[in-house]
């Protein structure tokens, strides 16, 4: 199984929606797929068609030593696809976490156990350096980076990778950036495009060619418990992620 953690110092730059299509994508090129939810918003869990009434939850996962991933996943209407759902007490899980030792391998162990059921594992975490963050990044191979096209996304962006070089040099020495892709583009604004050449500019080793227009049918898509390529499989959207899904997965078999 290889871990991809989601991760992004800024708010609104598409973690929880990449994380969903992604591992839709990756479902119809018949991938199994774990989606872990670390963020307390639980976005990914709301937006996710889950098959059966959530039993455990990510927080108990982590804080009891008893309660093993499989007992807590929970089966989506996606073939191929488990959530280990998220949870609003993580506050709780942080304080808990915080001071213990090796904290920040909790989640590694953890899904130790199931890495030979999954072919991917996605891990989508809040916008906040924290314990929990930081277990993500330990618990993964890859760090992969959304972006939107604003401004204030970039100075997100350099937190971001100053965040993961920290926990490359201290924690896990194996931890890649697998790229920074656009999920959010506005390709009628000369400031969007002026914030992508600046990236390319700086991070060129690390962007990836594909990109995902702004696109409301990918919002309404979520709210409706979707993905863009079940909500409209013909739309631009659904096109732009499929690539993005694509160029992951060759990067990664590469």
């Amino acid at each position: 199984m290889k871990t991809i953690a989601i991760v992004q110092r800024k708010g609104g730059n598409g973690k929880s929606t990449s994380c969903l299509n992604i591992a839709r994508g990756f479902s119809l090129k018949n991938k199994k797929v774990l989606i872990v939810d670390l963020d307390d918003q639980k976005n990914s869990t709301a937006s996710i068609p889950v098959k059966h009434t959530i039993k455990y939850t990510v927080d108990e996962v982590l804080v009891k030593d008893v309660l093993s991933v499989k007992d807590a996943l929970t089966g989506t209407e996606w073939k191929g696809v488990k959530v280990l759902c998220g949870s609003s007490n993580l506050s709780g899980v942080i304080r808990e976490l915080d001071g213990d030792v090796g904290s920040h391998l909790v989640l590694k162990e953890k899904l130790e156990e199931v890495k030979d059921e999954f072919d991917y594992c996605l891990i989508d975490t809040s916008p906040s350096l924290n314990i929990l963050v930081v277990n993500a990044l330990c618990a993964a191979d890859y760090a992969f980076i959304p972006l939107s096209s604003k401004y204030f996304s970039l100075q997100g962006l350099g937190q971001t990778l100053e965040s993961i070089t920290k926990v490359q040099k201290r924690l896990s020495p194996g931890l890649r950036i697998l790229g920074i892709a656009f999920v959010i583009y506005d390709g009628r604004s000369s400031l969007s495009k002026e914030v992508v050449s600046k990236t390319c500019e700086v991070y060129r080793e690390y962007v990836l060619q594909s990109s995902v227009n702004q696109n409301v049918r990918i919002e309404e898509a979520q709210t409706g418990r979707m993905s863009i390529f079940d909500y409209r499989s013909s739309d631009r959207g659904s096109v732009q992620y499929m690539a993005l899904c694509e160029e992951i997965l060759s990067r990664m078999e590469a």
